[in-house]
């Protein structure tokens, strides 16, 4: 019977996994009569010796498979999600969530996949829940939700059984700080599958080999972005696009190859702003900051991220043609009042 040491000697040695490979370990990594020592010791090798976007897109295929199935066939080839890995100790508002609203005001599928908070203070589901969204729906909400709304949250912890028998080795890897594949995996591995994404990264080292390794999973058009923020003694960037310096952006298609940029705001039409004015906090604040974003009082750089993220997304999925045709369509939905009104649909269906 193979084992996880097998595969950890070879990972010692510098050698990468192949699909099969990383099956069987996925297997035993899931496996309860598996030593929980034996998977920290799987998951140091493959860190230490630097996960290929082979072998990340065999986690993230793997691990689509063993979820639950939310049964969104009829919505998924056309939908997008949008989230960001969290890790960048930024403190930054959740902007894609919000992003989220914006499309699907505009009448775009929307198929965000997140939990609760994890490395900041407020998660995805924090603000999700707060605005009157439950996070355990069963199917037959989920799929009118998005008939609806054209939105609907999958609670990671609801959708992936087979994390139950890694969480206990993923709490001891982030006591010890140590940073493994689980700390990107989570946002890539929505179990509808949507056709189109797009995903921030905590770090710039991170965005071309997750796009290549989303690329391999077959999603039909994405970007992965990060934002590197100048002039801050703390912050050096953000799982976000943002308007605080250069952002770097891997995008990728089925019809196409891969491209590497480094876009700053201006080529949104937007001007630079302090890091300072994305800066979130806890669920009150989140709250605080998306209802002055409703009635345009926010941040001025809270703002341009929001219209940045946006647009990338509104291009993404064939919305708008560039990005300063999704900015310009953004500004005017929050300006009618068209994402409010949404949110007010939003709590009349769920109460």
């Amino acid at each position: 019977m193979d084992s996880l040491e097998k595969f950890t000697e070879l990972l010692w040695d510098k050698q990468n996994l192949e699909d099969d490979q990383i099956r069987l370990c996925i297997n035993l990594l899931t496996a309860e009569e598996i030593l929980l020592q034996e998977k920290e010791d799987f998951l140091l090798s493959l860190a230490t010796k630097g996960e290929t976007a082979e072998e990340t897109a065999s986690f993230i295929n793997c691990f689509r498979e063993l979820a639950r199935n939310p049964e969104l066939q009829e919505y998924s080839d056309h939908a997008i999600d949008l989230c960001g890995t969290g890790g960048d100790r930024a403190g930054s508002f959740n902007i894609s969530t919000f992003v989220s609203f914006i499309l699907a005001s505009a009448d775009v599928p929307v198929i965000k996949h997140g939990n609760r908070s994890i490395s900041s203070k407020c998660g995805s589901a924090d603000l999700l829940e707060a605005i009157g969204i439950p996070l355990e729906l069963d199917i037959e909400q989920i799929n009118e939700s998005m008939k609806q709304l054209s939105f609907t949250f999958l609670f990671a912890p609801s959708f992936h059984p087979a994390f139950k028998h890694i969480a206990p080795v993923r709490k001891e890897l982030a006591r010890k700080g140590i940073i493994t594949i689980f700390n990107v995996l989570g946002p890539l591995i929505n179990p509808a599958r949507p056709g189109f994404q797009v995903l921030g990264v905590y770090a710039k080292e991170l965005v071309s080999r997750i796009g290549n390794s989303l690329k391999q999973t077959g999603i039909k058009r994405g970007s992965v972005v990060h934002g590197c923020v100048d002039n801050h003694p703390t912050i050096t960037g953000v799982d976000e696009l943002t308007s605080s310096g250069q952002n770097i952006v891997c995008s990728f298609g089925q019809a196409k190859g891969i491209s590497n940029e480094s876009w700053g705001p201006e080529k949104f039409g937007l001007e630079y702003s302090n890091v300072s004015d994305i800066k979130g906090g806890d669920l009150k604040r989140n709250l605080e900051l998306m209802n002055l974003l409703l009635i345009d009082r926010a941040p001025v750089g809270l703002k341009s991220s929001v219209l940045m993220n946006a647009a990338l997304a509104f291009m993404t999925i064939g919305k708008t043609n560039n990005l300063q045709e999704g900015v310009g369509l953004a500004k005017q939905l929050l300006k009618d009042g068209e994402v409010k009104k949404w949110l007010d649909r939003v709590r009349a269906f769920y109460s």
